[in-house]
């Protein structure tokens, strides 16, 4: 039988770049998504067509946790087995100091932190099993402090330390590390200065999905490798 992946969040973006790599891999995967409806069907239909029943998937707001054991259920219910969970998963937006609410700390924090954490919680018996990994994706600037972004920041690091300590806590069975991304797509609302952002690139380039995906499948295949942050960023994160 293939491995099987889990991606959180894997229906657009740096998320489908991590369900097509780990499928060139030979891997089933397990696409999660929310509202990315259309996404995940062309996903679906797309990677289906290379290799018949490889890619299913499930809707899930990861807001409700009331529901997190059927949802963790329905996954196992498609294959039986998980050798990989990819928390890819993440809100993201700008909260001043003089905007930010309660809505906003739950919101990023139960899908940087508390989501994570219960996923992994629910399957780590199932990854024991396989010697399986978990990988966090967390983000290359949070150690600079990222401003107006205080409270995603503090998710962000929070996600960070949870994965140093599942690392010793779930060793040596599961391995567990993070993928910590840097510019990879320009800002749509045209906050950023393409040539601004790349001066501040050592290696002189804004990144690819594929840098990112290609170190995820990296970190969970080495088997000596836990507890570890990988900042994926062209060196943007020394500046």
């Amino acid at each position: 039988m293939d491995k099987v992946v889990l991606v959180t969040g894997g229906a657009k973006r740096i998320g489908k770049s991590i369900c097509k790599k780990f499928h060139e891999k030979g891997f089933s995967i397990i696409c999660h998504y929310n509202s990315s409806d259309e996404e995940a069907a062309d996903l679906k239909k797309e990677l289906n067509s290379v290799r018949n029943n490889s890619l299913e998937t499930v809707k899930f707001d990861l807001n409700d946790f009331k529901n997190y054991s059927s949802f963790c259920d329905s996954i196992l219910d498609k294959y039986g087995r998980l050798d990989v969970l990819i928390n890819n998963a993440s809100s993201f937006y700008s909260t001043p100091i003089v905007k930010d609410n309660l809505n906003d700390w739950d919101d990023l924090i139960n899908s940087n932190v508390k989501g994570p954490l219960a996923i992994v919680k629910y399957f780590a018996s199932y990854l024991k099993q396989s010697s399986g990994a978990v990988i966090n994706l967390s983000d290359a600037m949070i150690i600079r402090g990222m401003k107006d972004y205080s409270i995603y920041s503090v998710a962000k690091g929070g996600l960070e330390t949870l994965t140093k300590s599942l690392a010793k806590e779930l060793a040596p069975d599961i391995r567990v590390n993070a993928v910590a991304p840097g510019a990879i797509l320009l800002p749509s609302d045209g906050s950023s200065n393409e040539e601004t952002l790349i001066a501040n690139i050592p290696l002189g380039r804004i990144g690819k999905e594929e840098d990112i995906s290609s170190a995820v499948f990296y970190l969970s295949q080495n088997k000596y490798i836990t507890g570890q942050i990988l900042r994926v960023d062209g060196g943007r994160s020394l500046n």
